[in-house]
């Protein structure tokens, strides 16, 4: 077939008729057998994924535009996938590079799982592991900084027993209960938003729980906490007493609620634990920050077992067999979490008597 234009990226209406057609049934594919399913993947990793096809495409396209003829398996070869990092290395940094030759292997594994793409995925490990580190852009903190600020939030906010909460109070203690409620259950700020009782918050027996649906879930694997007995109090308060007085609609379901009576907005809850941080703690601290701080806490707490992290935060890299061993080990991971919190807390207490 003739090559077209020369580009960057080849739009998908260019692409092979065959590449097209493994896409469209990668995508169409749930199979729960399937190490990786195209219908069960967040919609920013398709695009991400399909990006990246794209790049190798053009790259072909442009350089060997008579390779396009031949089928994807014979097309994607280690010869090919060495010239395109050269080519990627021309205007990317190392990491990039490393993170496309990663997409890339993804997208075969979506379009062509019979083959073993076992080369690929060493040329990207090599890649990513001689990419230099990159700092942190975000600040250090842990998650007790960010439990203990919560706490101090609700307890200036909390009217004596018997006396009426005002506005601005409920305000404050809401705000407390969304900063220390991420020490404990560090999930994406657009599920942060979303959550809603009885469907996200549920009671089972004398505890509480978060549950988020897999459908919900960035990952695509259902996440799931039990809210530790040290909020317990917090969230009842909340729920009682702070929650009704902000709210007029009794139909909202909505577990944050704002000063207009309606949901609390996902860019409102990044300015108020971004105020609060820098009043307090003089640092900026975004909704991601306190993913990064969990991260940091099991770090610090357990450096052995960082790979605990990646159950507790449900990340993408996170594979499983079946939802009830997504289940079962979410919630230990979530547990012990909760005790090193209290741990860390307990002998930071204990430094300062």
């Amino acid at each position: 077939m003739p090559g077209p234009e020369p580009r960057l990226h080849l739009p998908y209406r260019e692409w092979p008729p065959t590449d097209r057609q493994l896409w469209e049934s990668a995508m169409g594919s749930d199979d729960p057998f399937a190490e990786v399913a195209g219908a069960r993947l967040a919609k920013a990793s398709r695009q991400t994924y399909q990006l990246a096809w794209r790049r190798f495409l053009g790259f072909v396209a442009v350089h060997e535009p008579t390779a396009l003829d031949l089928v994807p398996a014979e097309r994607l070869t280690a010869q090919r996938v060495r010239l395109f990092v050269s080519n990627l290395a021309e205007t990317k940094n190392p990491t990039s590079v490393a993170r496309q030759v990663d997409c890339l292997y993804r997208a075969a594994r979506l379009m062509l799982p019979e083959r073993d793409w076992a080369w690929l995925r060493a040329i990207a490990n090599r890649l990513r592991a001689a990419a230099p580190a990159q700092a942190a852009t975000g600040p250090v903190i842990t998650s007790v900084q960010l439990l203990e600020l919560g706490q101090t939030l609700m307890d200036e906010s909390k009217p004596p027993p018997g006396a009426p909460v005002s506005r601005k109070d409920a305000l404050l203690y809401r705000d407390g209960l969304i900063i220390a409620f991420l020490a404990f259950v560090p999930i994406r700020r657009k599920n942060l938003t979303a959550l809603e009782l009885g469907r996200h918050l549920l009671r089972e027996g004398d505890r509480w729980f978060i549950i988020i649906p897999r459908e919900e879930a960035k990952t695509r694997t259902a996440v799931e906490f039990p809210i530790p007995a040290l909020l317990d109090p917090y969230l009842r308060f909340y729920l009682d007493v702070v929650r009704p007085r902000l709210l007029l609609d009794a139909t909202c379901a909505a577990l944050w609620v704002n000063s207009k009576c309606g949901r609390l907005s996902y860019l409102s809850i990044g300015r108020i634990i971004s105020k609060h941080a820098k009043d307090r703690l003089g640092i900026h601290i975004s909704p991601h920050d306190a993913r990064d701080a969990a991260a940091t806490t099991w770090a610090v707490a357990a450096p052995n077992q960082i790979g605990v992290a990646r159950d507790l935060l449900a990340h993408s890299d996170l594979r499983t067999t079946t939802r009830y061993y997504n289940r079962a080990r979410g919630i230990e991971a979530s547990r012990t979490y909760s005790q090193v919190i209290a741990g860390m807390r307990g002998e930071q207490n204990r430094r300062r008597s």
